[in-house]
C-alpha cells in the first residue's frame, strides 16, 4: 500500500537518491509524489535486505528503454526485479538470475477498451477477448493487459517496441494483489 503516513514518506525519502528525489518532486500532485516515494524507497529497502547494504547504497542503472538494474557495482549482479504500481497499491517482483516482469492494474472501465485490445493484443488474445460476453469482458480486458505489460517489462522494451509478447519464452501467474486489481508476473524460462 503507498497511501503511507507522512512520517513513513519522509524516512522512506531519505534513502532515495538525487536523481529519484528530483524526479519525486517533479510530480505535480502531492498525492502522485507520496506513492513513487513509497514505492521506490520500499524497492530499495528489499533490494537492500537482499543484498546485504543500506537501502541509500543500492545503486541503480537504466537499460536503453529505461528498465531499472542493480548497477554492475552491486554485490549480486544476478538479482533481476520489476516494479508495478496502480493507484495506491504496488508490487515489487524478485527473480535469481532470470528476467522478470510485473504489472498490476486498478480495474476500472476503459471506455476504448475494445480499441485498444484490437492495437495491442495478439490476433489470438484479440480472438479470445471479443469472445467474452459483457460480464466477463473489463475482466478479461486486465487479464491480458497485464500479460501484454509483464512481458514488455520482463523483456525491458516496454509496449510499442519490438519484442515478442509470446509466452512461450515465459512463466506466466496472474494473480489478485488485492480487490479491485488485477496482476500478472512472468519470469523468463
Amino acid at each position: 500500500m503507498l497511501d503511507l503516513k507522512h512520517d513513513i514518506i519522509r524516512g522512506m525519502g531519505a534513502v532515495l537518491n538525487e536523481a529519484e528525489r528530483r524526479r519525486a518532486a517533479g510530480l505535480k500532485l502531492g498525492r502522485d509524489r507520496r506513492r513513487f516515494i513509497a514505492c521506490r524507497g520500499q524497492l530499495r529497502r528489499i533490494l537492500a535486505a537482499r543484498l546485504g547494504i543500506s537501502p541509500s547504497d543500492v545503486e541503480l542503472e537504466y537499460g536503453r528503454l529505461g528498465k531499472p538494474r542493480l548497477s554492475h557495482r552491486m554485490p549480486s549482479r544476478d538479482l533481476r526485479f520489476s516494479v508495478s504500481r496502480s493507484g495506491d497499491v504496488a508490487v515489487i517482483a524478485l527473480s535469481t538470475g532470470r528476467e522478470v516482469g510485473v504489472d498490476i492494474e486498478a480495474v476500472l472501465p476503459v471506455p476504448e477498451a475494445d480499441e485498444i485490445a484490437a492495437l495491442c493484443f495478439s490476433a489470438s488474445d484479440y480472438e479470445s477477448y471479443a469472445a467474452l460476453g459483457p460480464d466477463n469482458r473489463l475482466e478479461g480486458f486486465f487479464r491480458r493487459w497485464t500479460r501484454l505489460e509483464a512481458i514488455s517489462k520482463g523483456q525491458g522494451c516496454g509496449l510499442g517496441h519490438p519484442g515478442s509478447s509470446d509466452d512461450e519464452d515465459w512463466v506466466v501467474r496472474s494473480f489478485v494483489p488485492q480487490t479491485g486489481y488485477l496482476g500478472c508476473v512472468v519470469v523468463r524460462k
